[in-house]
């Protein structure tokens, strides 16, 4: 892991391990919501029954609230990242710093997200956390 975590996120992570138990690695927070990284082994905790840990801590930002469960494998992460859509194959180039996910056709869509918004968002925590510098989805 990469990331260097301002005072204003660490308050967030700070939040979120007082309001819930669990234990965040990293946090996005900008114009379209928060986004937590836990740590493995912890996404039912933070979601919590019903997502009701969700719901407070997006009532308490004033935007969307999002978890993902972090992996030290990549190809573990990318999974995670794109739930529900199912990622066919992963190709890295360790020397290049480059990633490329294959989807179903039909997912694509969904994976791209309105406006590139999940390929955006894979991209700023694959930079954070892996050091990756550029990701495609095939």
């Amino acid at each position: 892991m990469t990331s260097v975590i301002s005072n204003e996120e660490l308050q967030l992570i700070n939040l979120l391990e007082d309001s819930t138990g669990a234990k965040a690695l990293d946090v996005v927070n900008n114009d379209d919501g928060v986004i937590f990284v836990v740590t493995q082994g912890e996404l039912g905790k933070a979601i919590g029954k019903q997502g009701v840990n969700i719901q407070k801590l997006k009532k308490q930002f004033g935007k969307p609230v999002e978890m993902i469960e972090f992996s030290p494998e990549l190809e573990v992460f990318l999974k995670n990242l794109f739930k529900p859509v199912a990622v066919e194959e992963i190709d890295s180039k360790e020397e290049n710093k480059i990633v490329h996910i294959k989807v179903d056709a039909e997912n694509k869509g969904l994976a791209i997200g309105r406006n590139g918004s999940k390929i955006k968002k894979a991209r700023l925590l694959l930079k954070r956390l892996f050091n990756v510098d550029d990701f495609k989805i095939l």
